[in-house]
């Protein structure tokens, strides 16, 4: 009856995959392939795309801004995360704790933060051009590229971090007995260990960059990027069969998924496989090189969270459109709970709703992909990580295509949203959780089961309890990156459903800063409060979530 009943779970969970994930995926790759609705296979849209120099060049850009930034966040993150690891850098909770601050506020507002502090009226921007530095503004794709490191750096230093605390400490030990330095040592013996965990963060900064719409939109000087010309192209083709679009969405997809099976080659080309005698010691640092190290580490850390400083300073300014005034006010704030109530409504509604379909589906997940080992199992577990290849843009306008007629319509109402939200979140509670799984001796389970507990009392009595730490981090990453979502809530939203980050981005580009700014400094709250709840909750235990 256990089998009959996780196999039938396994099944539903594998169908809804499919139908809500896989099948309007599907339906863009055979849009790509008409010129009208209904019409003839052809290969004009990509014929169309290789006879346009704007199309290269969106391609271009798009890969040329997210490798940059993939290689600036190795650059940044791996010593950040080696000195964290080895050395006895002063306060390392609070490092930790602020390096994952930037991945909870949407990085258009950090752009548009920047753009305050380094645009071309900038408050910095003529101090730097006193001191003899060439600097015309943060406009273009270097900015891309350096808002993009500075915000997506902690996927890389997170689970470096955790790569280096795993590392044999004999092995190193080994490398210094033979007279090898420490640098030479970090080179030749502690890189290549983590290496898969490098190469996990800067695949996870590559597929998240590529994917971005807000920051290449605003800081791109309309140079084209895939995102926002496969948007660009949905938008002026309504009312037509958006093939183009459609055809861009392709591409944007073939981009992800070969660079994730580039990934997956390397490392099963090598071997990385170490015999485990204890945890490397924490080494003391004196002098310069104590002061470098620690300067270097609260450097790494603090920069990117100026935006966020700026925006809440910002928000507390007397704003008149784009023109700040130096004065405290709290209009912005009285006029975002008052006139801009419903916004505020909507993300936390749809960030709830998001979540607890996440976990309700994502437990489950969790439990088949660790307990209950089958070919379904293994399907599944290549499916849920479909959602980190396809960009949020290309994700709502497959639902659209989806679910804009037929028997189930969606398109217009909030469930469409929290669908969206739904496939995009729900892999980090499954991982989340089965990370925990997967340190539970499964002798636990048996040994209830053994005392006449039924499996399925037994699995919400004491599995999902013992899981608790896991589906708790996994359900505040969710929350947190669900409302500060942006790719797929531009394309889905509707009169009546817009949501805070939509807010803030019409804000930004219709010139109101001080409401956007509000909006920001109440999303910066939003996700902030969970993640304190998160680490008293787990209390300094990290769960893995790949």
């Amino acid at each position: 009856m256990k089998n009959l009943f996780w196999n039938l779970t396994a099944i539903l969970i594998f169908i809804a995959v499919i139908f809500f994930l896989i099948v309007p995926v599907s339906m863009v790759l055979t849009g790509s392939l008409q010129t009208s609705e209904g019409g003839p296979y052809t290969l004009k849209n990509f014929q169309k795309f290789s006879m346009y120099r704007t199309y290269w060049q969106s391609l271009g850009n798009s890969v040329g801004v997210s490798l940059a930034a993939s290689l600036l966040t190795i650059i940044m993150a791996v010593p950040l995360a080696f000195l964290v690891a080895r050395y006895n850098i002063p306060g390392k909770p609070f490092i930790i704790a602020m390096s994952t601050i930037p991945l909870m506020v949407p990085s258009f507002l950090a752009a548009f933060s920047w753009i305050l502090l380094l645009g071309r009226a900038g408050l910095l921007t003529p101090i730097i051009r006193s001191l003899g530095i060439p600097f015309d503004s943060i406009y273009g794709h270097g900015g891309v590229a350096a808002i993009f490191t500075m915000q997506f750096f902690p996927y890389v230093f997170l689970m470096t971090l955790s790569g280096f605390n795993a590392v044999d400490e004999s092995v190193e030990e080994a490398g210094r007995s033979l007279g090898t330095g420490p640098f030479k040592t970090f080179l030749k013996v502690s890189m290549p260990l983590v290496l898969p965990s490098i190469l996990s963060g800067t695949l996870l900064v590559f597929m998240t960059a590529i994917e971005n719409f807000g920051v290449p939109m605003i800081i791109g000087e309309q140079k084209p990027y895939l995102a926002v010309q496969a948007y660009m192209e949905f938008t002026s083709e309504v009312g037509e069969h958006p093939g183009m679009s459609f055809a861009l969405s392709v591409i944007l997809i073939l981009v992800t998924m070969t660079s994730l099976m580039a990934q997956r080659y390397y490392l099963r080309k090598r071997n990385f496989i170490q015999s485990a005698r204890g945890r490397p010691l924490v080494r003391e640092l004196k002098g310069l090189s104590y002061l470098l190290a620690t300067g270097y580490c609260y450097l790494v850390v603090l920069i990117p969270l100026i935006p966020f400083l700026v925006a809440m300073t910002v928000s507390f300014m007397e704003t008149r459109g784009p023109v700040i005034h130096p004065k405290f006010s709290l209009q912005n704030y009285i006029y975002a709970f008052s006139h801009a109530a419903r916004p505020i409504f909507n993300s936390y509604f749809l960030a709830t709703m998001a979540t607890l379909a996440s976990i309700l589906i994502g437990v489950p997940t969790a439990y088949i992909l660790t307990r209950r080992r089958s070919v379904v199992g293994d399907a599944l577990d290549l499916s849920i990580m479909l959602p980190f290849t396809i960009a949020g843009t290309v994700l709502g306008i497959a639902l659209i295509i989806m679910f804009n007629t037929g028997i189930l319509v969606l398109t217009g109402t909030w469930m469409i949203l929290a669908l969206s939200y739904t496939i995009r979140k729900m892999p980090f509670i499954a991982r989340s959780s089965s990370s925990i799984l997967y340190q539970l001796d499964p002798a636990l389970e048996e040994a209830s089961v053994s005392l006449g507990v039924p499996p399925m009392k037994t699995f919400f009595k004491i599995t999902v309890r013992l899981m608790a730490a896991g589906i708790m981090s996994g359900a505040i990453l969710t929350w947190i990156t669900t409302i500060s979502e942006l790719s797929s809530t531009i394309v889905l939203q509707t009169p009546g459903w817009s949501t805070m980050t939509v807010e803030m981005f019409n804000g930004i580009i219709s010139d109101e800063m001080g409401l956007a700014k509000a909006f920001a400094t109440i999303l910066i709250v939003s996700a902030v409060v969970p993640l304190l709840i998160m680490m008293r909750f787990i209390k300094g235990e990290r769960a893995s979530l790949f």
